[in-house]
């Protein structure tokens, strides 16, 4: 199966990363949005794999979320990865906030997910929701920004970590939770 760590956003601020979107949605000629309910943030893609990896992969995170506290965020900005010939490959929203927490808690996975075999990820960590790919927009970045620019700032809590299975159904991408873990430490 395919799979990936992340960190679920409740159903309310899904709701509202919706608005933004379709705000986006509104004022672009085309591209693949995200579905609401697929809204996370990722912390670590791990491709295709078995059921027994998952099981030790839960392992990890379950103990991961022992030793983790809630992390209080805020919807800071719109951002993007690669701009190429007028089309956005992933369109995003960043965040600001508890970041050295947060950052601390990416450190913490990578080291214990390489200590099962999992290689260590090359980028820089970018904390990021995102809302849509391959986005060709009708307006400039700066306008989109503009657009947009009263939503943010909403603050949220992070607290929990899951192991998500990715799947295309009716050609469509699913994410599905295989076990969440609330965090739990002080």
């Amino acid at each position: 199966m395919r799979a990936f760590i992340a960190l679920d956003l409740d159903e309310q601020l899904k709701e509202e990363l919706y608005g933004i979107q379709k705000l986006l949605k509104d004022n672009s000629k085309r591209g693949s949005w995200v579905p609401q309910s697929n809204f996370h943030i990722t912390l670590k893609f791990l491709g295709n794999i078995r059921e027994e990896e998952a099981e030790r992969i839960d392992e990890v995170i379950k103990g991961i979320a022992i030793e983790t506290t809630p992390i209080s965020l805020t919807l800071d900005n719109l951002g993007y990865f690669n701009h190429v010939n007028g089309e956005y490959r992933v369109l995003w929203l960043g965040v600001r906030g508890e970041l050295d927490q947060l950052f601390r808690l990416y450190d913490i996975m990578e080291r214990e997910m390489k200590k099962i075999g999992y290689p260590m990820e090359r980028r820089k960590f970018t904390p990021h929701i995102t809302l849509g790919r391959r986005i060709r927009t009708s307006y400039s970045f700066d306008k989109l920004e503009e657009l947009i620019h009263y939503k943010l700032g909403r603050d949220f809590l992070l607290d929990n970590i899951s192991l998500m299975k990715s799947e295309e159904i009716m050609r469509k991408r699913v994410y599905t939770p295989i076990k969440i873990h609330k965090f739990k430490g002080e």
